[in-house]
């Protein structure tokens, strides 16, 4: 079991920050204009593109904070030896995800797929801000295993926009479905699976190494 919390930490963390990256350069340097992006969506006459970019810009980079800091304040080793630094991590972690949900309430409107896509992202930004908020209220009332517990939840939400692009390519790859319905089913998809798996993972057999040992 204790390995099995190591490894699950450590595949977590390369993909977290090695998707970042992937983030920040695809819509900075690669595409900057989002035009890959922009060409599968309707868009109405009121849309307004510099507009989009910006609140866009402003979602990937917090998105991006969030999915870093995410692994650091779910590790034991930086809880026991730096407290001061884990705690200002998690305060760094619960903003970029209030920003960034925020944001996400205009960029939700314009979703690729029209709107069932919308209700989607409108959920997973609901269940995402609901799950970071609980977790700081439960530290705040000491209350460190379901602290962590609901950390693990929020992470998983945290991750829903990496699971929505790997979902998103296999769909296309292995059954050949279009772009925008490939698009609408991994918006779905991405945080239902998300959260199966991490209460999966959390399984009270399984708890104490998932917890603790990383």
């Amino acid at each position: 079991m204790k390995q099995f919390g190591k490894s699950l930490y450590i595949i977590l963390s390369i993909l977290s920050i090695g998707w970042a990256f992937h983030m920040l350069a695809s819509y900075f340097i690669v595409d900057p204009g989002a035009v890959k992006h922009l060409q599968h969506k309707e868009l109405d006459e009121n849309f307004s593109e510099t507009i989009w970019l910006v609140f866009l810009r402003l979602h990937i980079i917090n998105a991006c904070i969030s999915l870093i800091t995410g692994p650091l304040g779910l590790s034991a080793k930086i809880l026991r030896k730096k407290p001061a630094l884990h705690r200002l991590n998690g305060k760094v972690y619960v903003l970029s995800i209030l920003f960034s949900s925020v944001v996400t309430l205009y960029l939700a409107k314009d979703a690729t797929g029209g709107t069932f896509s919308t209700i989607g992202f409108l959920l997973l930004n609901g269940l995402w801000i609901f799950t970071t908020l609980y977790a700081w209220w439960t530290i705040r009332l000491k209350q460190i295993v379901k602290h962590r517990i609901w950390m693990m939840r929020s992470y998983a939400l945290t991750l829903a926009n990496t699971s929505l692009h790997f979902i998103q390519l296999a769909l296309i790859k292995l059954f050949d479905v279009d772009y925008v319905s490939s698009y609408t089913i991994a918006v779905w998809a991405s945080w239902i699976i998300n959260i199966v798996i991490v209460e999966l993972i959390m399984k009270p057999k399984r708890m104490p190494s998932v917890l603790y040992k990383n």
